[in-house]
């Protein structure tokens, strides 16, 4: 777990600071200030496009005959809007279990026209509810008449049911909008138990817990614990480069019930008392999440009829190997139906039948047909529910499918090991998901009673090759000959370049450093139009001036030009967040050059190797003179995706390493 966490919630909490008792807003809905209404920026952060001027959140959990207790959520929020990017603010999409029930919403706009403040209400009808399975629905509305200088003011509620409870987290930050003002209030009947987590770097204004009394029908007493938490002036999240989701940083607190006490009531003075009696383990796991899922959603998807697409069901007729069913049947998704990008979600965002009619959909919707036709053509493959890096890590100590937003199949093989296939990542071969989906870790729904998290992994190693042997002249020409590799996605990628560009083009962009001035010949590729290969392969004849320099009776070498990394990305001095590299790989180049004749080695960079933790990142520069040929062989390997902000420093320094070493040159001088 990472400095972020702060597992120890209580030391948090006893960090009160004296005027933190005074702290209180208090707010009206549609009360508007003069001031509210004369902000055209926001002074802490000018360029912002807009600013949250307060979020309250205020949960509460009471008895009534009919339910017994229920869990009320009321939300009160305000905003200012500076710039149209802060129209998405308006727009809002609350996703729930279906028994509960979403109420009290109201929402308006409020804009000056001639000097007078003009309020658009939101009406009921705008309102939609809109059913995305059986046990789920999401609740629907968008602010009216939203603009450049507008205050929203948006508040609402709902309740559990059924059940005393709490909210998953709170969050007090966003991404590039400012909040001056978030609020989160709690009562919890004691016989619930729960953890509390902090996360993020903003320090609170205020942090209260302290226990309490409530009572039922007047004299039935029972023990309450209260929090109180606010956070002042929050910046909006400002992304880092190399930072898959600035959302996995945002200041926040997370709560999961643990417990939950069966009630007994004794006797207590002229009343009666509520006491914590048996405890039962609260069914609030992902575990638990994942069977509600299989039963209500993806069971239903995945063994229903065949499709109505014939020619899918068909793709893998006549195949006999499990990798030779599921290549034919991805392959058919993946040429027959287009991906709508931009909409994520682990429900399907259409029926199956408008799916099939449509031929596009979302990467669940292609997700959930490939799984219905390989279930239909006698392959075993489970869901797995994923978040996608852009959407932020999953933890399973935070339970809330608002942490997905994907889901992708388990396929299992004959070896009854399993192999990942995300229908959407197509043309990439099986076995390579796309990078987006590698995330810490997946939720794979075998059966209602198997469900594991598994680690997101490629079968399909990121590699590039480049072998190359030269012969130089005393003029500083180089001509040889090169066979080069990309597997991975650097062979997606080479494969999409050719596709475009033509063969040739393709090559000459690739070697761009070598061939700007020089030529090209003899081009022979492998596997460049057979997208399932692992591999693409490049051989090739070449001449160019590019690699040498002559200057009097020297010739200055560049051995590495074009080749690996002569930059190092980590320029800037200090770091907030943990560095993701992206998809773990390797590169290695070997490369032989023959010494023009009359010529030796002056000066050539010496060998080297690098190693940044326990070999998360490695590097090796080797080189070898016997006289008529130099040799030089590097290697780069990435073993993580991600590197600890606390080794920043040590990070910046391998990379200014590796990246001044290929920049190194080889003098050569006459005899």
């Amino acid at each position: 777990m990472n400095r972020f966490f702060i597992t120890a919630f209580c030391l948090l909490c006893s960090i009160v600071l004296t005027f933190a008792q005074k702290k209180e807003l208090k707010v009206k809905f549609g009360k508007i200030s003069d001031k509210e209404i004369a902000m055209t920026t926001y002074e802490q952060d000018p360029g912002a496009p807009g600013v949250v001027l307060f979020d309250k959140a205020d949960v509460s959990n009471s008895y009534n005959s009919n339910q017994g207790f229920v869990m009320i959520f009321e939300r009160h929020f305000r905003f200012k809007v500076f710039k149209k990017e802060a129209f998405k603010l308006a727009d809002l999409a609350i996703q729930h279990h279906n028994n509960t029930k979403v109420s009290d919403i109201k929402a308006s706009s409020f804009n000056m026209e001639n000097g007078v403040l003009i309020e658009s209400k939101l009406e009921k009808a705008n309102i939609f509810v809109e059913e995305i399975s059986k046990n789920y629905r999401v609740t629907k509305f968008i602010v009216p008449v939203v603009k450049e200088g507008s205050i929203v003011d948006i508040s609402y509620s709902w309740s559990s049911g059924g059940g005393a409870g709490m909210p998953g987290e709170w969050v007090f930050q966003r991404e590039n909008v400012p909040t001056i003002w978030s609020e989160f209030k709690a009562s919890v009947p004691s016989f619930i138990e729960f953890q509390k987590m902090s996360h993020g770097w903003v320090p609170f204004a205020l942090t209260e817990e302290s226990s309490g009394t409530d009572r039922i029908n007047g004299n039935i007493e029972y023990t309450v614990s209260k929090m109180h938490f606010v956070q002042e002036n929050v910046p909006a999240l400002k992304p880092e480069e190399y930072v898959y989701s600035s959302k996995d940083y945002l200041s926040s607190i997370n709560f999961n019930i643990g417990t939950v006490y069966e009630i007994d009531v004794i006797p207590a003075g002229q009343g009666y008392r509520v006491v914590n009696g048996i405890p039962t383990p609260y069914p609030n796991s992902w575990e638990v999440l994942g069977k509600e899922l299989l039963e209500d959603v993806y069971e239903k998807i995945i063994k229903s009829s065949r499709s109505k697409d014939e020619a899918a069901n068909q793709s893998a007729a006549g195949k006999t190997s499990v990798k030779e069913k599921l290549a034919a049947v991805y392959e058919y998704i993946g040429t027959n139906y287009q991906l709508e990008s931009g909409r994520e979600s682990i429900f399907m965002s259409q029926s199956m039948n408008d799916l099939v009619k449509q031929r596009k959909g979302s990467p669940t919707d292609l997700n959930l047909l490939f799984l219905n036709i390989a279930k239909n053509t006698g392959m075993q493959a489970h869901p797995v529910l994923i978040s996608t890096t852009d959407h932020g890590k999953v933890y399973e100590f935070r339970v809330n499918l608002d942490y997905m937003n994907r889901v992708i199949s388990a396929v299992m093989l004959e070896d009854s090991t399993y192999i990942l296939v995300d229908a959407a990542a197509f043309p990439n071969p099986v076995g390579l998901l796309t990078a987006e989906d590698l995330g810490n870790q997946g939720l794979m729904m075998r059966a209602k009673d198997d469900i594991e998290w598994i680690p997101l992994q490629n079968k399909i190693a990121d590699k590039s090759v480049v072998i190359a042997n030269f012969t130089l002249d005393a003029e500083g020409n180089s001509k040889g000959s090169v066979v080069a590799y990309e597997a991975g996605y650097g062979g997606v990628e080479m494969r999409r370049a050719i596709k475009s560009q033509g063969n040739e083009q393709a090559i000459k962009s690739q070697f761009k450093s070598w061939l700007a001035d020089g030529e090209l010949s003899d081009l022979k590729l492998t596997n460049h139009d057979k997208w399932n290969e692992s591999s693409v392969k490049m051989e090739f004849k070449m001449s160019t001036t590019a690699l040498c320099n002559v200057a009097g009776d020297k010739i200055y070498l560049s051995p590495m030009l074009g080749l690996g990394l002569h930059e190092n990305p980590f320029k800037n001095p200090a770091r907030k967040f943990n560095i993701d590299l992206g998809p773990v790989g390797e590169a290695q180049y070997n490369l032989s050059f023959t010494i023009p004749a009359g010529y030796k080695v002056e000066e050539m960079p010496k060998p080297v190797k690098s190693f940044l933790g326990e070999n998360a990142l490695a590097y090796e520069y080797l080189t070898e003179n016997n006289g008529t040929t130099i040799k030089i062989n590097v290697k780069f390997k990435q073993k993580t995706d991600s590197v600890a902000v606390a080794e920043y420093t040590e990070l910046q320094q391998f990379f200014i390493d590796m990246t001044t070493k290929l920049e190194q040159q080889i003098v050569l001088t006459k005899i």
